[in-house]
C-alpha cells in the first residue's frame, strides 16, 4: 500500500524544509511547493490525500488558493490544513468557513502538523482550532 502524499505549500523555505522532513521521516509522501499557483495545479493533476497550506496575510496568495481548491470538484474533498503565522480569531474563522479542516498557528511544532496531518488521514474529521 502507498504512503499517504502531502501536499505542502509555503513559500517561507525552512518551514517548506522543516515539515518536509518531519512529514517523510514518519513515513509521508510530500511533495513541497513554494507557490501556490503551482500547487493547485499539482492538486489537480495528482490529487493529494491532504494539503498543507500556508495562509499569510489577509489577501495573500493561500487565501486564492484556498478558494479555488474548495471551488473545484476535482479537489475540493481533499482536507486542507492552514497554517498561519496569525492566530487572529477572525483569520482561524474565516479559514475554516473557507473549508480548512484545520488551522494551526505558527510556529506549529513538526509533531504538532503530524499528528493533525494522521488525524485527517486516519479519518477523524473535526474541525480543529
Amino acid at each position: 500500500m502507498a504512503s499517504p502524499t502531502v501536499l505542502l505549500v509555503d513559500a517561507n523555505e525552512d518551514s517548506r524544509l522543516i515539515y518536509a522532513a518531519a512529514l517523510r521521516h514518519h513515513g509521508l509522501d510530500v511533495v513541497a511547493h513554494e507557490c501556490c499557483e503551482a500547487a493547485v495545479e499539482c492538486a489537480r493533476v495528482q490529487p493529494p490525500d491532504i494539503i498543507v497550506l500556508a495562509l499569510t496575510y489577509a489577501t495573500g496568495p493561500g487565501w486564492t488558493a484556498l478558494r479555488t481548491l474548495k471551488e473545484d470538484p476535482a479537489t475540493a474533498s481533499i482536507p486542507i490544513l492552514g497554517v498561519s503565522t496569525t492566530g487572529l480569531p477572525e483569520h482561524r474563522d474565516r479559514a475554516l468557513a473557507m473549508g480548512c479542516a484545520a488551522f494551526l498557528v505558527k510556529p506549529v511544532p513538526p509533531l504538532q502538523l503530524l499528528a493533525v496531518a494522521r488525524d485527517f488521514l486516519e479519518g477523524a474529521h473535526a474541525a480543529v482550532a
